[in-house]
């Protein structure tokens, strides 16, 4: 593990020079020794002692802005703006928990004067979590990120697996974490921070018995790898992963001109905004063919004025040329390309238009194209859809453009009902909600267990446990 490594900055389509090394070995005896003990005394810190540090990681945060911008842009391939929006929700994540876990209920009790007895149920920290950095947010679902916030916000010690492609932005992060840890005399053993270009880390703290849960985000193979890992171990853990989703979107027959190109518009900048690396992306629009030329036009045109940004990484970028080639093999399939040169690791929108049959024949074209990607298909009755909604996994998202928000089938209804996390009327998927209403999730494979948010503060209940108490008078 002693090879070192670099992150690849790229805007400039050139590797950085400063060179990382993976944790070393020896961190995990040190680890071991001292997490017991430090859970223990974490996990009995009252609500207003984790708010008071969430807040303190604010104020860290904004004292190394400059830096940590500096890395972001440097690692990313992302822009000013988009690192302004990112950071500004990272900060408001962490209040958006300070003020919720000063607020919740951590106990219920009722008495039971008849069999003279109380109960009173507390919850609890799970205990510590491992959380592995996403490729895609640098911030928002990395280092002090959602799951990690979540984690400490239940009173639960986090085990944070940079992502290796911005480790120097998570390394300038953890260290704002660090300080507010020591500024509140609480051990910094309470987050800690590893580094690795390999799978070494993920899977030996995956599978280490004083590891409680799980947190990811990430493409299905690596949530479902995680999965298997916890699964298999003697005392099984959750998992909860955040992973892949095709977020359909239908637009209806009762759309007037002006909303079909309305949406075609939205729809165009929604596929390809930060080159398309959002997980809910629109992967799949179903037009109704009395639309289908207007639409179809609008959203070329619209298209063509889309810019091109670079993707997060090579290994990004080679992932989603290599899907497109697999998708645009396929007999029957039109492609529209991006008539933009070549120009690095640049994400050149692409669309791909397809029959309902064919969508239902080629399993293929229902996973994921991780980029500015997305299926074209047109339909003529809600019935058409009965065959490709019935295959569709699990979606973080559906988006539905109609006039008539009342009333739906009954087959959207189901198709709603057992696979959807969040529904969209008449607006796109990307641009999630860190608000308590907000759920970001799905039924498998969108994300590994429907039940919890990955986003918002209920999100700390997966990090939660409840244990009842039974007194008798």
């Amino acid at each position: 593990m002693s090879k070192g490594f670099r992150t690849f900055h790229a805007v400039n389509n050139t590797w950085n020079t400063t060179l990382y090394f993976p944790t070393p070995p020896t961190f995990l005896s040190d680890w071991e020794a001292q997490i017991d003990e430090v859970q223990a005394l974490f996990g009995s810190c009252t609500a207003q002692q984790r708010a008071q540090l969430l807040r303190t990681i604010i104020l860290n945060l904004n004292e190394d802005k400059e830096l940590i911008r500096d890395q972001y842009l440097t690692e990313s391939g992302l822009s000013a703006s988009r690192f302004e929006i990112e950071f500004q929700r990272t900060v408001y994540t962490l209040e958006h928990f300070a003020e919720r876990i000063e607020s919740m209920l951590w106990q219920t009790e009722d008495v039971l004067p008849d069999e003279q007895k109380k109960l009173l149920k507390k919850k609890l920290p799970i205990g510590t979590v491992l959380v592995l950095g996403s490729s895609n947010f640098p911030l928002a679902y990395s280092t002090i990120g959602g799951d990690s916030v979540a984690a400490l916000a239940a009173g639960c010690c986090v085990v944070l697996k940079a992502h290796p492609m911005h480790v120097g932005t998570s390394i300038a992060v953890a260290t704002c974490v660090e300080r507010a840890l020591q500024a509140h005399s609480i051990p910094t053993g309470v987050f800690s921070h590893v580094i690795d270009h390999s799978y070494h880390w993920a899977s030996t703290f995956a599978q280490h018995p004083k590891i409680k849960a799980i947190g990811f985000t990430g493409s299905i193979r690596g949530g479902r790898a995680l999965m298997d890992l916890a699964a298999a171990r003697p005392a099984p853990i959750p998992v909860f992963a955040e992973m892949g989703s095709l977020n359909p979107v239908l637009l209806n027959a009762d759309l007037r001109k002006a909303q079909v190109q309305e949406a075609a518009q939205k729809l165009a900048a929604s596929v390809c905004t930060d080159a398309g690396q959002f997980c809910t992306k629109p992967g799949l629009i179903l037009v109704h063919d009395c639309h289908l030329h207007l639409f179809k036009e609008t959203f070329l045109q619209a298209l063509a004025q889309q810019k091109s940004y670079p993707m997060l990484h090579p290994d990004i970028f080679q992932k989603y040329e290599a899907r497109k080639r697999e998708v645009l093999k396929i007999k029957g399939i039109e492609a529209i390309h991006s008539s933009a040169a070549i120009n690095g690791i640049e994400g050149r929108w692409c669309i791909a238009q397809a029959s309902i049959q064919l969508l239902a024949n080629e399993t293929t074209l229902q996973e994921e194209v991780f980029g500015p990607f997305t299926l074209l298909s047109s339909f003529q009755n809600i019935e058409d859809l009965q065959t490709i909604l019935g295959q569709l996994g699990g979606q973080l998202t559906f988006s539905l453009f109609q006039n008539d928000t009342h009333t739906l089938p009954p087959l959207l209804n189901q198709f709603i009902d057992e696979k959807v996390g969040r529904v969209i009327l008449n607006g796109v998927p990307t641009g999630v909600s860190v608000v308590k209403a907000m759920h970001h999730g799905g039924a498998y494979p969108a994300s590994s267990d429907a039940r919890f948010t990955a986003v918002g503060a209920d999100s700390l209940l997966r990090f939660t446990k409840e244990i009842c108490w039974q007194i008798h008078q």
